[in-house]
């Protein structure tokens, strides 16, 4: 019989940490530690449509240097694992699961990106936001999560959204719970870009934005965005998200494989996005993922289902 499939441990990638003690002249805020540097693979920016032509269709950048906001991000997760039998499994991936909430209240800003160090991609903003008090849906969680409060987000990124290296700086005084609970949840955030394309789009227009996400595993993840209204910097989008396991297979503690037999994605989702702001401010996605494992003789089956949904809510005075 099958043990429980390991999870895979969550991480940017295999690349090296970077060094960030010359990304600012300001004094190190002594409240937090030092920020880690995570390097992220680039994404694949790929048109379907371009939507509505000529004086209707424009380069959409994002134009937010200088510019403050606050934002209340909800960030919800969960996790199942079943072991089934073949012909008792549906292959369909249910319309959400069993989750936790994390409210995550941020207040930040854009700057000029400086030069890239050893190991960047070149960036033109550099945005940084700081953790408010957060709060859980679960009350056991109430304290660890407080902790976190201050807690540092960064990143720098293109004009287009396309996002190169995360940094990441907790709190002296987090808790490790605290600490990893927040943690988790700000790099979901960051795992849904919404980058736009480098061609003159419209309303109408559809392109897709392929990602590497990692978290209980590896998932290969294509979002797809369709615009449906723009009205002057602020532009609606439809979401889509597909995802599907980086390996084919996983090894079991007992030295047996598992081969990935099926995956997809239930997802549904709206964004608005405001070109003066580095975060959506209105909008909600949610997507679940069914991965389906299974030997190569037997008729048990494990059953993976990742929920996720992000829900963006902009602060009036932002």
């Amino acid at each position: 019989m099958f043990s429980r499939v390991p999870r895979i441990a969550a991480a940017l990638g295999a690349t090296a940490l970077l060094a960030l003690t010359a990304c600012t002249s300001e004094q190190p805020d002594p409240t937090i530690e030092a920020a880690v540097g995570l390097p992220v693979d680039a994404a694949r920016i790929t048109v379907v449509s371009t939507g509505a032509t000529g004086t209707d269709a424009r380069v959409l950048t994002y134009a937010d240097v200088d510019a403050e906001q606050s934002v209340e991000v909800e960030v919800a997760e969960g996790f199942n694992q079943l072991l089934m039998r073949a012909d008792t499994v549906d292959v369909q991936a249910p319309a959400g699961g069993d989750v936790t909430r994390l409210t995550v209240p941020l207040t930040g800003a854009t700057t000029v990106a400086g030069e890239a160090v050893e190991g960047e991609r070149p960036a033109t903003r550099d945005v940084e936001f700081r953790v408010g008090r957060p709060a859980a849906d679960n009350l056991e969680l109430t304290d660890d999560i407080r902790s976190a409060e201050g807690f540092l987000l960064g990143w720098r990124a293109g004009d287009a959204g396309d996002v190169s290296t995360v940094r990441l700086a907790a709190p002296k005084e987090a808790t490790d719970e605290g600490r990893a609970l927040v943690e988790k949840a700000l790099m979901k955030l960051l795992s849904l870009p919404v980058v736009f394309p480098e061609e003159a789009v419209g309303e109408g227009a559809t392109w897709s934005v392929d990602t590497r996400v990692t978290g209980e595993s590896t998932l290969l993840q294509t979002a797809t965005y369709t615009i449906t209204g723009i009205d002057g910097d602020r532009v609606d989008l439809d979401v889509s998200v597909q995802q599907r396991p980086a390996l084919g297979a996983l090894e079991m503690e007992d030295g047996q494989s598992l081969n990935v037999l099926n995956s997809n994605t239930t997802s549904e989702g709206t964004l608005t996005v405001d070109l003066g702001r580095p975060l959506p401010v209105d909008g909600r996605v949610s997507y679940t993922t069914r991965v389906i494992y299974g030997g190569a003789d037997s008729d048990v089956r494990v059953v993976q289902d990742s929920t996720t949904s992000l829900a963006f809510a902009d602060s009036p005075d932002s």
